[in-house]
């Protein structure tokens, strides 16, 4: 196939660079809060002279700063599974030699090709795209012209206009990349991520598709390679080398729909924990942004489904070591964990903002429904007001002070580790890594429905929990306030598969053919009723205390 592709924002993703050429250039300040190059367009327009504001920061970003674009999420694994299948890559773009505005006349056209260079568009160890196949168009006409000339199967672009085009040729199969026009609908397909333009065009990924990727982190043939399963919204295979060494290679979620960074998270915090002599964790071998890839030694080990005192004794160790780490390392090394709850406000936002979206779904979920109405939102109620009158002031409303936050996994537990022929632990999955609550740290360990803890190991954790965070002298305090609303928050966070798309990402991950979403939800159903059963049991505070 010939697969035509538009460049501005379709290959290449301008978000962040128009945000800080525009703080370069003082056209906003650093108070201004919003995100994205459409909110920012139509908040320049709207200031004094504003449209040649904003076609001046155009020709800049274009040109200028071109260097500082980004390639769209997904769309080097598209590149890549196109060279496998023999499909011509051709970029065809509506682009204007110069910029407008721009005394300096830097060459637009060249800056792109330039920028594309640096990408290894033309290396043929690479993408391998023919130079000769990018096309620049003065005009939408002339470049829906060459589209025609070129005899495109498909074309990818973000702009509606192209594809309303009276001479937009008929053979050629439309997709319109992140955006939603109902007028479009009837002969365009409309998707918002390239990894789902690769499943329209391409089809299901392959085992040769990911060899290819891998190909850019191993510089040796791969014999072999074997998708793991059960390993959450990430996709992980073990890869076998020519001279049979064995590594663990991680596909992470579409930053598409999750904009969490976590190939960078991971990959970062598992070098800086190699750095500091914590050595129960893989090594981080390498990674590729662009691919959104990152390889990572083989652990060979079983997953714990009946933690016993002694793997219970290294989980506290490997968080006393964190601990330890917490009281020396620069607070602006790491960001904050996923979803980190340092206030009782942060907590109740967080459950608050996941009641929503399930009360919107629930409209086509009678089941799901009543459970909210009936179960949830009653426990809510009461264990929201109890919490208030419980929590301590000082991290209430205002977050926990930065010498009382721990760095965190977020996501730690057995589930998440891997045990050795010897009974050591090594601990796996740190994509959500960063500065916490330590309460957060301890309930969750507590409440995750993976983990199967029995009583005397709940204890145990609950103990070496308040003895390691003993100088926080409101640690308990917060942790008998927190428990219920994080175990209600839990009730919530396995009814993610009523969420649109969460079954969609579970199956790309590597879950089971037979994943039966109907079956799968009326289990993650009856586990919420668990959890509200086991809150409803915390009728005081001292009932945890």
């Amino acid at each position: 196939m010939n697969i035509g592709i538009d460049f501005d924002n379709t290959i290449a993703s301008y978000d962040k660079l128009f945000h800080e050429v525009a703080l370069d250039e003082n056209y906003i300040d650093r108070s201004w809060d919003g995100s994205g190059k459409t909110k920012l367009r139509n908040y320049l327009r709207s200031q004094p002279d504003g449209e040649k504001t904003w076609m001046k920061l155009q020709g800049l970003v274009y040109g200028k700063y071109m260097h500082g674009a980004e390639m769209m999420p997904g769309v080097a694994n598209f590149f890549l599974s196109c060279k496998v299948r023999n499909h011509r890559i051709l970029i065809v773009s509506h682009k204007t030699e110069y910029g407008h505005y721009d005394p300096k006349k830097i060459s637009l056209r060249n800056e792109a090709l330039k920028w594309m260079e640096s990408k290894h568009f033309f290396d043929p160890e690479y993408y391998g795209i023919n130079n000769e196949d990018i096309y620049f168009a003065d005009t939408r006409k002339e470049k829906v012209e060459k589209i025609a000339h070129l005899k495109c199967s498909w074309f990818i672009d973000d702009l509606p206009d192209v594809f309303k085009e009276n001479h937009f040729p008929s053979k050629t199969k439309k997709i319109l990349f992140g955006f939603s026009d109902p007028e479009l609908l009837n002969d365009t397909v409309v998707l918002g991520s390239w990894r789902n333009i690769s499943d329209k065009i391409l089809g299901k990924t392959t085992d040769e598709d990911v060899i290819s990727w891998s190909g850019r982190l191993i510089n040796r043939p791969i014999e072999k390679l074997k998708k793991i399963s059960g390993r959450g919204n990430s996709r992980v295979f073990k890869t076998t080398t020519s001279d049979g060494t064995c590594y663990a290679l991680k596909y992470y979620p579409d930053q598409t729909s999750d904009k969490r960074l976590r190939l960078k998270t991971e990959f970062n915090t598992l070098q800086l924990l190699h750095y500091h002599n914590i050595t129960d964790i893989p090594k981080a071998i390498e990674k590729d942004n662009d691919l959104n890839l990152g390889l990572y030694e083989w652990i060979d080990g079983k997953i714990v489904f009946k933690p016993s005192v002694d793997d219970l004794s290294q989980a506290i160790d490997f968080v006393k070591v964190l601990y330890t780490l917490s009281q020396k390392i620069e607070r602006e090394k790491n960001d904050l964990a996923s979803d980190a709850c340092l206030s009782e406000k942060d907590l109740l936002n967080q459950i608050e903002k996941r009641l929503l979206r399930l009360k919107l779904e629930s409209k086509s979920f009678t089941h799901l429904a009543t459970f909210l109405k009936n179960t949830f939102e009653p426990l809510w109620i009461e264990f929201r007001d109890e919490s208030s009158s419980f929590w301590p002031l000082e991290s209430s409303d205002d977050g926990l002070p930065k010498e009382k936050q721990v760095l965190s996994p977020s996501d730690f537990g057995f589930h998440n580790s891997l045990k050795g022929e010897d009974g050591s632990l090594t601990f796996i999955d740190f994509d959500y890594f960063g500065w916490d609550d330590p309460v957060k740290l301890t309930a969750d360990f507590l409440w995750h429905p993976g983990m199967n803890l029995n009583k005397d190991l709940k204890g145990r954790w609950k103990n070496a929990m308040l003895d390691l965070f003993s100088d926080d002298h409101q640690f308990e305090n917060r942790l008998i306030a927190a428990m219920p609303l994080y175990g209600l928050r839990w009730a919530l966070i396995v009814l993610n598969e009523f969420l649109p798309g969460f079954a969609d990402r579970r199956k790309k991950a590597g879950e089971s053919k037979s994943y039966d979403i109907k079956k799968v939800r009326e289990i993650q159903l009856k586990k919420a009723h668990i959890y509200c059963d086991k809150v409803k049991t915390m009728v005081s505070q001292a009932a945890f205390a």
